[in-house]
């Protein structure tokens, strides 16, 4: 079976186009409105050792406006989720936390989501790490 070049490479009448662009124009407010809100998550670096504190720093943010909400976090191991820790609260735009990976830990790579809930919605913050002896 062959194909024609003009069947491949067709171009769309000018009336299709418009209403792809109509479609794409009410799509995209919506979902730029589904985050409204940035979250940062900074960490000393992607390998913290064992028994050691970690200390990380979220910050919420909307435009220059500090928020305030509550962050949870879940560990994940390719992909899945393997551990969580329930939302704890923060006030004027930073939530301070300081970490310790166990022993098991150690050698693996894993990926803390940070999960930043606000009056404004949800953001998930993901730090890829492995814990070091």
């Amino acid at each position: 079976m062959r194909f024609h070049r003009k069947h491949i490479h067709a171009r769309p009448r000018w009336r299709h186009l418009a209403l792809i662009v109509a479609a794409v124009a009410l799509v995209v407010p919506a979902s730029a409105s589904a985050a409204s809100f940035t979250a940062v998550l900074k960490a000393p670096n992607h390998s913290p050792t064992a028994n050691k504190p970690w200390r990380i720093t979220v910050t919420a943010m909307r435009g220059k406006t500090k928020l305030k909400g509550s962050v949870s976090y879940q560990f994940l191991s390719h992909g899945k989720v393997v551990g969580h820790e329930r939302g704890r609260s923060f006030k004027h735009g930073v939530f301070h936390e300081t970490l310790k990976f166990p022993r098991r830990a150690v050698g693996r790579a894993l990926t803390l989501r940070v999960i930043v809930k606000t009056k404004y919605g949800t953001v998930k913050v993901p730090w890829a790490f492995k814990t070091v002896s």
